[in-house]
């Protein structure tokens, strides 16, 4: 009684501190880590904007591990953070560098940490472990694809593509193997069955095409979009660089060709702006213009957008 009394409080106290940590970390992050990313911007200095980069997922990361949780958590977390922010496509671009190189050091790490004497002596466990996450990965992926609006056979693909275990698990099972929540030998099970999956990604990936061309060659009817009705899908916008008052123009007249005196059947063309000054991306965003801050005429920043083969790059800066 004694021993319940003293542990509820300090149990009470540790989770108030860390939720508390948390909720200002991530309420505070948001508003402070846009304004100082504003600041940097707009000295146009790429080594800054890397290395604040940097110093936003290290700061993050010590900030978690101080609070009582993983490090890997605080990564994570300053990830969302710096996805919501207007800058989030010149982002991925400067530290597309360091990810194929942080990748490459996570899967040695991730190969080495598998125990082959428990996957040697528990392989019939560790294949039925396996068959079942991807069976229910795929189905629950799937079926969640073809409610937002997918066709049957890209939810497959997708749901196929998707159904291997995540990074984050090695979080929670570190958590909860530091907690004393699983067993130890059950924690290295899971791991186990994580990896396997990972590494089958490729093959889930060709299983997940072959699966999805063979039932589009089964569909009895396919919907055959009419020639004048075509429309350049998201991969081939026209690209704007610069959206000062001509690119503001030439905006609108791609978004409403009608109203400047041009007859066509379709709504317009579809468009994507870049630009550099931190404000004007802003402004623009609140107007409603798709426009992105980052530099356009870099093809990783492109590639960053989801921008595979532009239709057209219009240059439209000014001074």
């Amino acid at each position: 009684n004694v021993v319940e009394q003293s542990v509820w409080p300090m149990l009470l106290a540790e989770s108030l501190k860390a939720l508390g940590g948390l909720g200002i970390l991530s309420l505070g992050g948001k508003y402070l880590i846009r304004r100082i990313f504003e600041f940097v911007a707009e000295s146009r200095s790429s080594e800054a904007f890397v290395a604040l980069c940097l110093l936003t997922v290290s700061g993050t990361s010590l900030l978690t591990q101080w609070l009582g949780f993983s490090d890997t958590l605080g990564a994570f977390l300053a990830g969302a953070l710096l996805a919501e922010t207007n800058f989030r496509t010149q982002i991925e671009a400067d530290i597309r560098p360091f990810r194929g190189l942080l990748l490459g050091l996570f899967f040695v790490t991730t190969g080495t940490s598998i125990d082959m004497q428990l996957l040697i002596r528990e392989w019939p466990n560790v294949l039925s472990l396996l068959a079942g996450l991807i069976a229910i990965k795929t189905l629950i992926t799937t079926a969640l694809a073809t409610r937002v609006g997918l066709t049957f056979q890209e939810s497959v693909r997708i749901g196929l593509l998707l159904s291997q275990g995540g990074e984050f698990g090695f979080v929670v099972f570190s958590l909860a193997n530091r907690l004393g929540v699983l067993p130890l030998e059950l924690n290295k099970l899971l791991i186990i069955v994580v990896v396997l999956s990972m590494a089958l990604t490729p093959l889930l990936n060709d299983l997940g095409r072959k699966a999805a061309g063979i039932i589009d060659e089964r569909s009895e009817t396919k919907e055959v979009k009419p020639a004048e009705e075509a429309n350049y899908g998201a991969t081939e916008p026209i690209v704007i660089l610069g959206f000062g008052e001509m690119g503001q123009v030439l905006a609108k007249f791609l978004a409403a060709p009608l109203s400047f005196g041009l007859e066509r059947d379709t709504e317009g063309w579809p468009y994507v702006a870049f630009d550099l000054n931190p404000a004007v991306v802003k402004s623009a965003r609140k107007s409603g213009f798709p426009v992105l801050y980052g530099d356009g005429s870099r093809p990783a920043v492109m590639q960053s957008a989801g921008i595979s083969s532009p239709k057209a790059v219009m240059i439209m800066y000014t001074g």
